[in-house]
């Protein structure tokens, strides 16, 4: 096989683009170095079943791929952009779970008020609506971390119905009677804050399948 052999030429040029890679991770550089080895040979491999010697296909493949110094420059420029964009989807998901869990205790104050007053119910349904958009952002590819945190903070937002339950009891305990407009609030809380965690899992499904993928598209 074409792509077991140590060719000077190939090496050589190897050698030179590992030079050139330093700045990225050595795992990242080893995967770089890797794909491109495959990719060379392969065309060599090609290149000799068609009835070029070993000497000139090396020799011809070469010429078709950027010298060491430009195929570096363009690999770091793409991994520095991957790094923009993951750093971009990192950020908006960590808005997304703020906006999106915070949004539940503002959303429990008219029950504690015992009076439904758009003016403060509205400010944070948009923080809730905004918050979902951020966390369904194609941005977001999905990390190990991020998984993590969604897992739990889907636990969180059950925990979180004790916020309004308890600002309910303290309305009972007001009013020395049940305030039914906010039971019936209480329970679109409690309706929202269902649906919110069944988005989360839903949405750590999607991320953890996602991840999957990329480690296998990524995988040598």
């Amino acid at each position: 096989m074409v792509n077991k052999l140590n060719h000077s030429l190939i090496e050589d040029y190897l050698n030179k683009l590992n030079k050139k890679l330093q700045l990225l991770p050595k795992r990242e550089r080893e995967h770089q170095i890797s794909e491109i080895k495959d990719h060379i040979y392969n065309t060599i491999q090609e290149k000799t079943k068609a009835g070029m010697n070993i000497n000139q296909a090396a020799k011809d493949t070469l010429q078709e791929f950027l010298s060491p110094e430009e195929l570096a420059k363009a690999i770091i420029n793409e991994e520095e952009e991957n790094k923009l964009l993951v750093n971009k989807g990192e950020t908006l998901f960590n808005y997304g779970i703020m906006l999106t869990v915070g949004s539940l205790g503002g959303l429990s104050i008219p029950i504690l008020r015992g009076e439904l007053n758009l003016g403060i119910i509205l400010p944070f349904v948009m923080s809730l609506i905004v918050g979902i958009v951020l966390l369904n952002s194609k941005t977001i590819q999905g990390n190990e971390n991020q998984l993590q945190n969604i897992k739990w903070i889907s636990r969180i937002v059950i925990g979180l119905l004790g916020v309004p339950l308890t600002f309910f009891s303290i309305r009972i305990i007001k009013d020395n009677a049940i305030n039914y407009a906010s039971l019936s609030y209480l329970l679109v809380i409690i309706i929202v804050s269902l649906g919110i965690y069944l988005l989360l899992r839903k949405l750590f499904y999607n991320k953890q399948l996602n991840f999957r993928r990329m480690k296998l598209a990524n995988k040598p």
